[in-house]
């Protein structure tokens, strides 16, 4: 069905798909309804409009069309979204769904930078880079099968390769954006007339108003992103902690060190979820052996009491920390492997089978099914907090306590709760989920696999119990709000401006937001700015 209100909006339309051809500009109900939601159940509005452009020239060209006819331009990626980074906030919208500017133009081996578009994942380049023995320092978010460059540089993110690489935003060395009137702005090197897109700092950091602004300040079209060598070698490690205390000593030691690639703690309820969902803690004997810690100080010995020890470690763990150390050498990761294993032992941690590390690194963007949803279907949402390594017991101390007092609520409405604690070079993450029954809708179902999409399309609507959970979310946003913590992800969930201290940088953010997009058409009300 198609249904078009808007006589301004049916005016472009012909133009709209001269530039960019009939079968990519989306006119169905279900189509624009499909595109214009994300994971957060917050309420949005259906863009009248969706297109598919395949090249920067098509993008900029659609953007001005839609500007000049007083359309919001709102710019989706691969849809991870669950702060509403891509919901459209008025019908009157143009959603681009960037998937097809998926070219990867140049990888740069020798200068140690890669060109690609933004709609490209995460996956796809990762795989890309691989024959010429390079990688983005971080690399990809675990839903990296979907997620793209463009989403992840606008939302930042984390997970693979973060522990050394930071974050998604400090991986781009430059950026070719289209602004709300169509015009292109390539920032960095990259501008420079006789230059290459290798260095980030040439002036004002001008690639850094671009990042993390989830598409409120221009659409990105193409991504330089740094390169460094591939490691040749990994180590990996999982410990068991009685104590949430002691896994979050051991975890806040590694951080500093700057030895893990990855580093990442799971409560009890996230450890029970991964062996329900077929991730269990004893797929396969323990690799500790295979990754050769030669002059270690645990070596074949140590490997033989995991494997020995089986059901006798991994029955009902508490919590689990569990890692990944590369090093261009076997050496180096022997040896960051042994330094990690020795503070996980000095903070009171039992060495368990390394089965989570070692199918999470092997199979790096497997399905999302068991990311996005419970083992028995039941919604997920997360909410969390960016915090300094030195306030990580604080706040997961106060997330405890948080959950401890609403227990009977959740309870009567059946709602269970998880974290993930985790580091991103010297910062630290706590990621409280809340997972519920509930209706899982279309695009749900569309990311999971056929048979567990069968089984759980009938899970009925509970708009009771979503409330009581969204509600619980909210209060975990303001209560890590009020701990000083800060958010990736911001889009139009997270109060940005109402955390600032800082009027003048209020006022610099709209001021630049009003130069770059001063109809206030591009993504209106992402960063509430």
């Amino acid at each position: 069905m198609t249904t078009q209100a808007n006589p301004t909006t049916s005016m472009i339309i012909p133009q709209l798909q001269q530039i960019i051809g009939n079968d990519h500009v989306l006119l169905d109900q279900k189509d624009r309804e499909y595109f214009s939601k994300d994971l957060s159940w917050r309420s949005n509005e259906v863009a009248e409009i969706v297109i598919q452009p395949n090249s920067i020239e098509q993008l900029s060209s659609a953007v001005e069309a839609a500007s000049n006819a007083g359309l919001a331009i709102v710019p989706r990626g691969g849809g991870m979204s669950y702060t509403s980074g891509y919901t459209p906030t008025q019908a009157a919208s143009m959603l681009i769904d960037m998937r097809r500017m998926s070219k990867i133009h140049e990888i740069n081996a020798d200068d140690m930078y890669v060109i690609v578009d933004a709609g490209c994942t995460w996956k796809d380049l990762h795989e890309a880079l691989k024959p010429h023995g390079v990688s983005t320092p971080y690399w990809g978010p675990l839903s990296g099968a979907y997620a793209t460059v463009g989403g992840a540089l606008s939302q930042n993110s984390l997970f693979h390769g973060s522990g050394v690489g930071g974050t998604a935003a400090e991986t781009v060395i430059g950026l070719k954006v289209v602004l709300a009137d169509g015009s292109v702005v390539t920032t960095g090197s990259w501008a420079h007339k006789h230059s290459k897109p290798f260095w980030r700092h040439f002036g004002p950091d001008f690639t850094g108003i671009f990042t993390a602004d989830t598409g409120a300040m221009g659409v990105k079209a193409m991504a330089a992103l740094r390169l460094v060598t591939a490691p040749a070698h990994t180590g990996y490690l999982s410990f068991k902690f009685d104590k949430l205390e002691q896994m979050l000593a051991a975890q806040v030691r590694i951080a500093r060190l700057g030895i893990a690639s990855e580093c990442y703690g799971f409560d009890p309820y996230y450890n029970s979820g991964f062996e329900k969902q077929g991730i269990t803690f004893e797929e396969g004997l323990s690799k500790v052996g295979e990754i050769a810690r030669k002059g270690g100080l645990k070596g074949v010995m140590n490997a033989a009491k995991v494997a020995m020890g089986g059901k006798r470690i991994l029955r009902d763990v508490p919590y689990s920390l569990h890692m990944t150390l590369d090093g261009l050498t076997e050496r180096v990761a022997a040896e960051h492997t042994d330094i990690a294993a020795e503070v996980c032992t000095e903070e009171g941690g039992v060495e368990m089978a390394n089965s989570i590390p070692v199918v999470f690194r092997g199979a790096p963007f497997g399905g999302v099914r068991t990311i996005l949803l419970g083992s028995g279907g039941e919604i997920w949402i997360p909410v969390h907090g960016y915090f300094p390594l030195s306030c990580a017991q604080e706040a997961a101390r106060k997330t405890e306590e948080f959950f401890a007092d609403r227990a009977e609520l959740m309870e009567k409405w059946d709602i269970k709760t998880s974290y993930l604690t985790a580091f991103s070079g010297p910062e630290f993450v706590i990621e409280p989920s809340l997972y519920w029954h509930d209706e899982l809708g279309d695009f749900r179902l569309s990311l999971i696999e056929e048979e567990y999409a069968e089984k759980w399309k009938s899970i009925p609507a509970n708009e009771e119990r979503r409330a009581v959970a969204i509600g619980i979310r909210d209060e975990l946003r303001d209560l890590f709000d009020s701990l000083g913590g800060l958010h990736l992800q911001i889009g139009k969930y997270y109060p940005y401006e109402d955390m600032m201290n800082n009027e003048a940088l209020v006022q610099l953010a709209k001021g630049i937001k009003k130069v770059v997009d001063p109809e206030d058409k591009m993504n209106p009300g992402s960063l509430g700015i």
